[in-house]
C-alpha cells in the first residue's frame, strides 16, 4: 500500500510540474512571432491595405538602445528613377500573414505627401517625433510612448555623424 501511495504521489507531482512548465512556456510561445533577418526585409515590397504597391524597403534604422524606429521606404518612381525615400515608423508596418510583404495602413496619397528622408534627419528628435505622428504613431521614446526618457533616439539636432551621401 505504501508503495502505491508513494507512486501515486510521485506521478501527481510529476504531472503537476509538467503542467506548470507548459503553462509557464505558453506566454513565451505566444509572444514570439517569426523573426526576420535584415536581408529578408531589405527590398521587401510594401503594400497598402487594399494591396496597392507603395514601394520597397531600402534600409532599416536602429537606435542606440537597439530599437528599430524607422524603415526607409523607396516610394514612387520606376526602376529607381524619380522616386523618393520616406522614413516610416517600423511600428506602422505589419507583415502579411505569409510574410511575403509588409503592409502600411496609409493611403497612397498620404504617403506621397510625406516628407522626403535624408540621413541627417536622424539627428533631429523633433523630426523623428513629427514623422511618427504623420503616420499616426506615438514615438516610443516619449513618456506617452511608453519608454523612459526622451533621449532614446539620440541627440536633439545638434549635429550628427551621419552623412546624407549614403543614399
Amino acid at each position: 500500500m505504501k508503495k502505491s501511495g508513494l507512486c501515486a504521489l510521485i506521478i501527481a507531482l510529476s504531472l503537476g510540474l509538467a503542467a506548470a512548465n507548459v503553462l509557464a512556456a505558453e506566454p513565451m510561445a505566444q509572444s514570439w512571432g517569426k523573426a526576420y533577418r535584415f536581408d529578408q526585409i531589405k527590398g521587401m515590397a510594401v503594400k497598402g491595405p487594399q494591396g496597392e504597391e507603395l514601394g520597397k524597403i531600402q534600409d532599416i534604422v536602429i537606435d542606440t538602445q537597439g530599437h528599430v524606429p524607422f524603415a526607409v521606404l523607396y516610394h514612387g518612381g520606376y526602376w529607381g528613377i524619380g522616386g523618393k525615400l520616406v522614413a516610416v515608423p517600423f511600428s506602422a508596418l505589419g507583415f502579411d500573414p505569409m510574410g511575403k510583404y509588409l503592409v502600411l495602413n496609409v493611403a497612397k496619397e498620404k504617403l506621397e505627401s510625406a516628407p522626403a528622408f535624408k540621413m541627417s534627419d536622424l539627428a533631429d528628435q523633433k523630426w523623428a517625433e513629427d514623422t511618427y505622428r504623420f503616420f499616426g504613431q506615438q514615438p516610443y521614446w516619449t513618456e506617452a510612448g511608453g519608454a523612459a526618457g526622451a533621449g532614446a533616439m539620440g541627440s536633439t539636432s545638434e549635429g550628427s555623424d551621419v552623412e546624407d551621401s549614403e543614399y
